[in-house]
């Protein structure tokens, strides 16, 4: 599987475009999800536009677990 298509299939992809409106409406926004739906995977990928069109931005993650964030920095 192409990875594309694997971060399409993300639950949090439905999310993205109320995330992006909210950011860019109020400049803020709280993103509540379960684990596993890719929050840490997809979005910052998305905000950052490393994926799909728009500008590149710089994007900080806060993630509680050390392992987590570790994984999650390989996967970018």
């Amino acid at each position: 599987m192409i990875r594309t298509e694997a971060l399409d299939r993300l639950p949090v992809r439905t999310a993205v475009p109320a995330l992006r409106r909210a950011l860019e409406d109020r400049g803020v926004a709280v993103l509540c999800a379960p684990p596993g739906t890719g929050k840490t995977t997809l979005v910052p990928l998305v905000l950052a536009g490393l994926t799909g069109d728009g500008p590149v931005r710089r994007v900080v993650v806060a993630e509680p677990r050390r392992i987590a964030a570790r994984a999650a920095a390989r996967r970018m």
